[in-house]
């Protein structure tokens, strides 16, 4: 019998601890993936597979591997396919003393609905996650964007089964879908987008042990505060789900703070066969986005806005107070040509502040999306000033609700450099600010004069020795080193020694190059170690606002919405009016009807309807024609 290679039973042991995903096996700058994963990856991917021999005996295991650099690129793939994907790195580059593999573990598992990295999320819609529970007396909904930190719940009566149900499915258009073990898939009307199913344990469900779980997330004693006290399986729904984030990256469960029990009820019901005839989100011929009501709407400038859109569509509001307010806010916004400009320049120095906060909370935010954090909220102020500046009550509520947040603006302004900003000491690639850390100023001050020598020796040593094309250099398997052509090893003074021989020159160090080099690279271990530790510090200080951060990335999407409505209704002209009688009037203003081919100018025809004699409903008919 073969003998395993150290490095195939530790990858064996991680393997059998998740069958049912593929495994990434970091293997220096490459992701492996062996024996089936391999030809999954080769067949999904279109990439090489090959064979490698990890025994001692002539068995051959079957490979294939991607470049730690595109590895989220890839990953994306797989998972728009629905596989799940486990993350396996390296802990270290050399093998521990009394060791005879590197040291690995699983840093992260990745599936379709547990994705909170920019690059593998779409920016202008949702990516839910859902579990549904059900019971002889209640069916309930729960669902999470993990990328935004939403976390709602919804249920149902048996009466009013499959068509609310159906209906919110196609409305929320999952990407994972959470079911007890035993479940189909076929008793549930899915969209027509690719969803993965994912078998959960009973245990998931059970409500006792969900609820308990629920209140140890957020915190409190019970589940009244979130209107699902009594909801034995909402509560089995929602309870699952952070379970389900728990066993898969317990990081995200940081990104939620509450969960929103909502009616279905408060909205105009349209079942999924509704949805869909009337192309709310896609359109019938093109299955694409072309042809729908969305694409009419949507001229929202921030992703922000653009997913609240999405959201408004599909949830026609029946309160008709809240509707007026919302048109009162789009009919000033028509009205001031000026300030629509205003909102939009505004408008166009926000990003996705939304996710970055999440990816704060989760603290896995990179430098750039921290900075570009503060720039958003340097904005803020300007949009509030522009909303305090309205009269509609719903705009003069938005800016009440925008939090420019100072402190964390000073917070970033007073620890991170920004990569493009000089730097006069010498200290380029430094990520914290000096005078922030005073440890970590006297580690640079350490290596200071080093760095500046070593950035003058190539220059010394042309004068020096005579050799024109002499070279300093560095990488990290040699350190630094000094380069000269074999056409010149003539003059190469008798204090080098020789270090690397290359096909045309050699590489050589000297004692003194020796010393600083030493001086230098254990500082610098030392440096990027401090650095992370403080950057990881500062994202947890900017995430204690993060409840005031996702309440002001809600009203920048709200004013953002109600924008593109008022452009919409400026390009298209236009009108809106809701009535509480039985009353209808629509007013048709001019405008060019150049979609429907032989047409060149659409004739308004005002309308005026009211019901008689208790009638409640009107049929309209059309006929078009040349």
């Amino acid at each position: 019998m073969a003998t395993l290679s150290p490095a195939r039973k530790q990858y064996l042991e991680f393997k059998k601890q998740f069958p049912d995903a593929i495994l990434m096996y970091q293997v220096g700058d490459f992701f492996e993936t062996f024996d089936e994963d391999a030809y999954i990856t080769a067949r999904e991917l279109q990439i090489v597979r090959t064979t490698r021999s990890y025994s001692r005996g002539k068995e051959r295991v079957p490979l294939a591997g991607i470049p730690k650099h595109a590895l989220e690129n890839y990953v994306g793939k797989l998972i728009q396919r629905g596989y799940k994907v486990v993350i396996c790195e390296q802990l270290g580059s050399e093998v521990p003393k009394g060791r005879e593999v590197v040291d690995r573990a699983v840093t992260r598992i990745l599936t379709a609905g547990t994705l909170s990295e920019p690059n593998l999320l779409p920016a202008r819609q949702n990516n839910y996650l859902v579990a549904i529970a059900s019971g002889r007396t209640q069916t309930a909904l729960a669902a999470v964007d993990v990328s935004t930190g939403e976390f709602m719940v919804t249920w149902f009566a048996p009466d009013e089964l499959p068509v609310a149900l159906d209906a919110e499915l196609q409305r929320l258009a999952p990407v994972e879908c959470l079911l007890v073990e035993g479940a189909h898939k076929e008793e549930y009307q899915f969209p027509a987008n690719n969803v993965t199913i994912t078998h959960c344990p009973p245990y998931f469900y059970q409500y006792e042990t969900a609820y308990h779980r629920l209140c140890r997330q957020f915190g409190v004693q019970s589940l009244e505060s979130f209107g699902c006290e009594n909801e034995t399986q909402a509560v089995a729904a929602a309870g699952a789900i952070v379970a389900y984030l728990e066993k898969m990256n317990g990081s995200l469960l940081s990104l939620l703070t509450a969960l929103h029990s909502y009616s279905t009820t408060q909205f105009m019901v349209l079942d999924a066969h509704t949805q869909r005839n009337l192309e709310l989100l896609q359109g019938t011929r093109s299955g694409t986005l072309q042809g729908s009501l969305l694409a009419v709407l949507d001229r929202t400038i921030t992703p922000m806005g653009a997913r609240l859109l999405r959201r408004t569509i599909t949830q026609p509001l029946l309160d008709l107070s809240v509707l007026n307010g919302r048109l009162a806010s789009i009919e000033e916004l028509y009205e001031s040509p000026a300030i629509r400009t205003r909102f939009t320049m505004s408008l166009q120095e926000l990003g996705d502040l939304e996710r970055v906060a999440g990816r704060i909370r989760q603290g896995t935010a990179v430098r750039n999306e921290v900075l570009g954090l503060r720039d958003y909220l340097a904005e803020l102020p300007t949009l509030r000033d522009l909303l305090q500046s309205c009269e509609a009550e719903l705009l003069l509520e938005i800016a009440d609700e925008l939090d420019p947040c100072p402190q964390v603006s000073e917070l970033i302004n007073r620890a991170l450099v920004r990569p493009d900003e000089e730097d006069d000491e010498g200290d380029e690639g430094r990520l914290i600010r000096p005078g922030y850390h005073a440890e970590l100023d006297e580690l640079f001050n350490s290596i200071r004069d080093s760095r500046r020598w070593m950035i003058s020796l190539e220059a010394r040593e042309r004068q020096r020795t005579g050799i024109k094309a002499l070279k300093v250099g560095f990488n990290k398997v040699f350190g630094y080193y000094i380069e000269v052509s074999n056409a010149n090893l003539k003059l190469v003074p008798s204090d080098y020694m020789r270090k690397q021989t290359l096909v045309n020159a050699e590489r050589f160090i000297t004692p003194e190059l020796k010393e600083h080099e030493a001086l230098i690279l254990s500082a610098v271990e030392r440096i990027e170690e401090m650095e992370r530790s403080i950057y990881a510090d500062v994202l947890r200080q900017i995430a204690v606002y993060y409840p005031q951060l996702m309440t002001s990335a809600s009203s920048v999407a709200r004013i953002d919405v109600l924008l593109s409505l008022a452009e919409v209704a400026r390009i298209k002209a236009m009108c809106g009016c809701i009535g509480a009688g039985h009353r209808l009037e629509i007013v048709v203003a001019d405008i060019q009807w150049s979609n429907i081919p032989g047409w060149d100018v659409f004739i308004p025809n005002d309308t005026h309807l009211e019901a008689a004699n208790g009638e409640r409903i009107l049929l309209l008919t059309a006929e078009y024609g040349r």
